[in-house]
C-alpha cells in the first residue's frame, strides 16, 4: 500500500465531448441480446456548474432524450428529464451512480470510468426493475469529434440467435475465466471516500484441465484484506459459486465479459461487491470493489488491470 490520507477534491470532467460507442446487450441471465448503437453529447450548461448530455441508445431496447447533470464535486445529481439519481465521484475519471430511467421504468446500477488516456470509456449498467434483473449493458466508447464520420469501433458482429447460448458471448473464450493473470494499481478509498493511496493487486486464475467446471483463483493485494487467498469456483460459464473457502461467495457473468457478485472474506468479517468489464479486445478490465462490514461501506478499490495469458 503507497501514498498518503488525503481527500481531493474531484470533479467528473473528462467526459465532456461527443462519445460513440456499440454497447453489447445482455439479458438477466447473462444471454447476448444484441448490439446497442449509444451516442451521447456531453456539454456544459453556460453560467452553471452543470453539463447537459443528449443521448440516442437503439438495441434490444430503446431511448432516446436528455438530462442535466448537476456537479457537486464529490457527487452529482441527474436531474432528469430522461435520468435521475445519484452519482458518487470517486475520481475525476469514475462514477458510481444509481438512477432511474422513467421512458423504460428501469432502475441502474451503474459505473463509468475513463481510461488513462482519456479517450475511451468503459461502464457497466444493471438495469432492474424491483429487484429483477431485466439487462446488463456492457459499454466501450471512443471519444469522436464533430467531423467524425467512421463505422462504429466496437460491434461485435453477430445475432443473438447464434450467441445467446453462447457463454461466452460469440468470442473465442469466456474473457473473465481465461487461464492467466490481471494485473494492475487499484485506487484505494476509505468509506467516507477520502483517498488512502494505491495498492498493487494481482489476480491469478488457474483452470484445470482435468476440471473444465472448476477455477482457481488467486488474489493478492488487497488493502482490505492484504492476505493473499484463494477461491475455489464451480462455474457453468453463466454463474460461479465458490466451496467452502477463507474466500466464500459467487457472481454472474454477462457473455463472459461482466461480472457482478459478492465474495465474504471471513477472516476479516468483510464482504465485497465486486463489478468487473473486461475491454471489447479482451486485454484490459475495468473494476470496481466496493467493501463492506454488515451494512456499512468500509472502503472501494478501483481501477484498470492488464491481462496476461
Amino acid at each position: 500500500m503507497t501514498g498518503t490520507t488525503q481527500h481531493a477534491t474531484r470533479t467528473f470532467s473528462a467526459g465532456i465531448g461527443r462519445w460513440i460507442g456499440s454497447a453489447e446487450v445482455y439479458d438477466g441471465n447473462g444471454q447476448f441480446l444484441g448490439n446497442a448503437h449509444d451516442q451521447r453529447h456531453v456539454q456544459r450548461v453556460t453560467g452553471e456548474n452543470a453539463v447537459k448530455i443528449d443521448l440516442s441508445f437503439v438495441g434490444p431496447f430503446k431511448f432516446s432524450g436528455s438530462y442535466t447533470i448537476v456537479d457537486h464535486g464529490d457527487y452529482r445529481l441527474y436531474q432528469g428529464p430522461a435520468n435521475y439519481g445519484y452519482a458518487e465521484t470517486l475520481a475525476n475519471n469514475l462514477i458510481d451512480a444509481n438512477a432511474y430511467w422513467p421512458v423504460t421504468g428501469l432502475t441502474q446500477r451503474f459505473f463509468l470510468m475513463i481510461l488513462p488516456d482519456q479517450n475511451r470509456q468503459m461502464s457497466l449498467a444493471l438495469m432492474s426493475r424491483g429487484e429483477q434483473l431485466i439487462y446488463v449493458v456492457v459499454g466501450d466508447y471512443q471519444r469522436v469529434d464533430d467531423a467524425w464520420q467512421g463505422v462504429n469501433p466496437t460491434m461485435q458482429n453477430g445475432t443473438s440467435f447464434d450467441f445467446a447460448n453462447d457463454p461466452a458471448g460469440g468470442r473465442d473464450a469466456i474473457l473473465l475465466q481465461r487461464e492467466g493473470e490481471w494485473r494492475g494499481t487499484l485506487n484505494v478509498l476509505d468509506g467516507d471516500l477520502v483517498e488512502l493511496g494505491t495498492t498493487s493487486y494481482q489476480e491469478i486464475i488457474h483452470a484445470p484441465r482435468t476440471a473444465p467446471n472448476m477455477l482457481r483463483t488467486t488474489l493478492i493485494g488487497n488493502h482490505f484484506d492484504p492476505t493473499t487467498r484463494q477461491i475455489e469456483l464451480n462455474t457453468n460459464g453463466w454463474l460461479a459459486w465458490s466451496n467452502a473457502g477463507e474466500v466464500v461467495g459467487s457472481y454472474s457473468l454477462s457473455g463472459g465479459r461482466a461480472l457482478s457478485g459478492t465474495f465474504h472474506h471471513l477472516a476479516k468479517s468483510l464482504r465485497v461487491w465486486r463489478r468487473e468489464v473486461v475491454s471489447h479486445d479482451g486485454t484490459h478490465k475495468a473494476v470496481v470493489h466496493n467493501w463492506y462490514r454488515g451494512g456499512q461501506r468500509i472502503g472501494v478499490q478501483f481501477g484498470v488491470l492488464s491481462y496476461t495469458a
